[in-house]
């Protein structure tokens, strides 16, 4: 499976994640975000999706 890339705040550090991990969601002006939690630290990671990273996310 792929994975995404978020930024830890918590770690300081780059973080993969499996995408069937990773839960889609849209803000309130329509922008699409991902949502996942850290398997190291376990705290919430956020990330805002580019146009190519939500069409790699949905197929």
């Amino acid at each position: 499976m792929a994975s995404v890339k978020f930024y830890s705040l918590k770690s300081k550090k780059h973080v993969m994640v499996d995408s069937s991990k990773v839960k889609i969601v849209t803000l309130k002006n329509g922008r699409k975000a991902a949502e996942a939690i850290d398997p190291e630290t376990g705290s919430k990671l956020f990330k805002f999706l580019s146009a190519d990273e939500l069409k790699e996310l949905e197929s």
